[in-house]
């Protein structure tokens, strides 16, 4: 049933109810904030504070660059809103995976369930100032666009940056909401160094977790030949009981669900072949390994993890195996007012699954067949592979290379995507034994190829000292084809098989944008932008007539018309202030921001075949804005202290094929976010010095569809994490703790695969018994480090 199930999700909701009130006291703060610092915030890039050179007591804010234009720059400079954190911060706060960092960011949330597909291990969406669904925010892996459910660990990354707002000009399609990037480091030239870290701990309700990692920079040749090289093994423990019945009745438990095991590589080679040139090879892969799912049940209406222990008919054990991996090859010249850079890189994933469908196909066989068949034990084994080939090449220039006053950058793009899904036959003995043929629900295969082209540029011209204008355009190609296939299984018969043939799809369009900035001396800047995001469009899987059209002619829908959706658009206008603050010891920022969006890529849910469809109506509004501080409040103490606010309200102003009213508000997006972190490090010793980080995190409840009309709201979530230790020389020991409040928390509920289990309700009907992917509960252990 995947390959039936392939979309693109936006499910748009009613109004968000009033926030908890446990985080009244960090809005106050953080409003306060607000009003001491100007019209602060937009850029939270966590930048660490440094002593003078003089040696006195006063303290700056140690720049942090960022290549959010495609060039390395101070992140003060640029006119955008940027969230970006150093690899200090990541240390020092210990950030180690995706829920560690994405909990933190104002105007980021995530969730399980609304991606392109049912796999556990690649559902995963992320959502940017409240624009919601599949494909509304890219990630990139240096210069390479990987899927958004791909999330290296930490250990060998120099910085994560998040962009906010459209970002189609230099990154294209897919980046409506905004973006994220990890930046990997680059091996050094001229200093070898290393660092091996052990790390030993538990899980609540779990067992042991363990991770090891080395980290080393080797010299080859002084000046011209360097190698970085990074390894990992990491386990968290499952935490989920899968609990079951066995042949006498008696009830079985099999603990450790949910235990994940990842092991990752990377090696770069770096080499400076000129004074003007620099090659780089690299090749990063992560293996991820999951025991059972980090799942539990969630039903309605409270739509929280009702235990860690799950009730399952049969003792059927999922699994999922992630594997991905990228090898790029980078060509830099740098002349004396221009630069160029030409990168080729190719990825590649597959994943392996298999879910557990008894509950819900065996009521679907009871109610097709009228026979009974005892809970037999049905299950599906889901297999996805893809493969990126992308290429891109840009020439940037100086102020004064083609004219007094501009610069800017110019570049072409290219993509060829291929990505096969096969769901293999999977017999059921039962059927068989009932005389059905096939004796299995269904069994497919698609295929999807894409190619995509762009050429984009921007110009950057200073009208007047300190005044500039940036204008930026984007022109795009799109081919998308998926081949012809056949569908066969029970869910089809008389025939048994239905014939899809194949459809393609191809657009084109510009992208433009528009900004202009004020420069504040060497303290930020002012800026106001107008910008336009898209998102491709594509083919989706047929449906089937049988069990689909009564639930396609209540919307007004055709089954043929919808086997292509188009891409959406929409328009963004932003202003914002950066600035540094209390003698430069703290850098401010905020901006606000309004998005006009069309053409929505709604996906509904059709209750009676408990599977969904994608099409092309409604129009949305989305207003907002954020603010962000870091650095050290006070001089000459040591303590570092970061704060951010996002807020979001989004309205859905024609609900196209949704079942809600006009002027609701949208679904999937929280009002408010937030997060305070700290950080104080002071000496014990001449040789000893003891560290203390915390840090909380807000991000309010949503509203989810049903998809019968109605909605549940998603629990806020709050998170606390810390850490103490004590560093001596090149050694450093830590105690940690995640999840502090041992929050049991829901990310979002996974449609099955098959079908949907389904509660009997008291009234005779059957209601959807959502199963949700949760957070993991309170860790803690002790870490070891040694720098050399």
């Amino acid at each position: 049933m995947t390959g039936l199930k392939n979309r693109l999700v936006l499910e748009c909701g009613t109004a968000i109810p009033n926030e908890r009130k446990t985080f009244m006291s960090l809005r106050v703060l953080l409003l306060a904030c607000s009003v001491l610092s100007t019209p602060i915030g937009v850029v939270y890039a966590q930048e660490q504070a440094t002593k003078q050179n003089d040696g006195s007591d006063g303290l700056n804010i140690a720049e942090i660059v960022v290549s959010a234009r495609r060039k390395d720059e101070k992140a003060l400079d640029v006119p955008a809103s940027i969230t970006a954190y150093s690899s200090d911060y990541l240390k020092t706060q210990n950030i180690q995976n995706f829920t560690d960092y994405a909990t933190r960011i104002p105007n980021l949330t995530f969730q399980y369930g609304q991606g392109a597909d049912l796999l556990w291990s690649g559902s995963r969406q992320t959502t940017i100032r409240g624009v919601a669904g599949s494909g509304t925010t890219s990630y990139y892996i240096n210069d390479t666009p990987v899927p958004s459910s791909v999330s290296p660990l930490t250990l060998d990354l120099d910085r994560i940056e998040v962009l906010k707002g459209p970002q189609g000009t230099l990154f294209g399609a897919s980046s409506m909401g905004g973006n994220v990037r990890f930046i990997t480091r680059k091996p050094s030239l001229t200093e070898n160094s290393g660092e091996v870290q052990v790390q030993g701990g538990g899980t609540e309700g779990g067992g042991l977790d363990y991770d090891g990692n080395v980290v080393a920079n080797v010299v080859l040749a002084p000046g011209r030949l360097g190698l970085d090289v990074a390894i990992a093994d990491t386990r968290d423990s499952g935490f989920i009981t899968r609990r079951f019945p066995d042949a006498s009745g008696n009830l079985v438990s099999r603990d450790g669900q949910g235990r994940n095991d990842t092991y990752a590589a990377s090696v770069t080679l770096r080499a400076k072949l000129t004074d003007e040139v620099e090659a780089t090879i690299s090749a990063m892969g992560q293996s991820s390994d999951l025991h059972g799912f980090p799942a539990a049940y969630v039903p309605y209406p409270d739509y929280k993890p009702l235990s860690y222990t799950v009730d399952r008919a049969q003792d059927v054990q999922e699994y999922s195996r992630d594997r991905w991996g990228i090898g790029s090859f980078v060509l830099n010249y740098t002349g004396d007012d221009f630069s160029v850079a030409s990168s080729t890189s190719y990825f590649a994933r597959r994943i392996n699954e298999r879910e557990d469908d008894t509950e819900g196909s065996n009521l679907y066989l009871t109610q097709a067949t009228g026979i009974d068949f005892g809970n037999t034990p049905i299950y599906q084994d889901t297999h996805h592979t893809e493969t990126r080939l992308t290429h891109e090449s840009r020439v940037s220039f100086d102020d004064g290379t083609l004219l007094p006053h501009l610069s800017g950058i110019a570049g072409v793009f290219y993509q060829h995507q291929n990505r096969r899904d096969t769901v293999p036959v999977t017999p059921i003995p039962a059927l068989a034994d009932a005389g059905f043929n096939p004796s299995y629900l269904a069994a497919n295969g698609t295929f999807i190829h894409s190619n995509d082209a762009a050429l984009f540029g921007e110009l950057y011209y200073e009208i007047i000292p300190k005044l500039t204008v940036t204008a930026g355009l984007r022109q795009y190609w799109t081919n998308q084809k998926t081949d012809a296939n056949e569908d066969q299984g029970f869910v089809f018969l008389p025939a048994g098989s239905s014939y899809v043939p194949a459809i393609g799809n191809s657009e084109s369009g510009l992208i433009p944008k528009a900004v202009v900035s004020y420069k504040l001396d060497e303290q930020g800047n002012i800026y106001a932008s107008v910008s336009k995001g898209f998102r491709a469009g594509g083919a989706q899987q047929s449906l089937p007539a049988d069990l689909c059209s009564a639930d396609l002619a209540h919307l007004g829908l055709n089954g043929d018309a919808l086997r292509q959706y188009r891409s959406d658009t929409l328009w963004s206008y932003e202003a914002g202030i950066k600035s540094r603050l209390a003698e430069g010891r703290l850098s401010a920022s905020a901006a606000v921001f309004q998005i006009d969006w069309s053409d929505i890529q709604q996906s509904v849910y059709l209750p009676t075949c408990t599977l969904s469809v994608t099409t092309n109506a409604g129009k949305a509004r989305i207003r907002g804005g954020e603010m962000e501080v870091s650095g050290r409040p006070f001089a000459g103490v040591p303590f570092t202290i970061e704060l951010g606010l996002g807020y979001t309200d989004g309205v859905l102003l024609d609900p196209g094929v949704l079942p809600q009213p006009a002027n609701s508000p949208l679904s999937q997006v929280p009002q408010w976010s937030g997060t305070i972190s700290g950080f104080y490090q002071v000496d014990l010793s001449q040789d000893y010095q003891l560290f203390i980080a915390a840090d909380y995190s807000y991000t309010g409840s949503v509203d989810v569809p049903t998809g019968r009309g109605g909605f549940v709201v998603r629990q806020a979530f709050n998170m606390v994490n810390g850490n103490i230790g004590v560093s001596f020389g090149q050694s450093q020991v830590l105690f940690y703790v995640k999840n502090l409040l041992d929050e049991r928390l829901n990310f979002g509920d996974q449609p099955a695969a098959g079908f949907e289990r389904q509660m009997l309700l008291a009234d005779g009907t059957y209601e959807r018994y959502p199963r949700g992917v949760v957070s993991r509960p309170r860790q803690f252990g002790v870490q070891f480090q040694q720098s050399f």
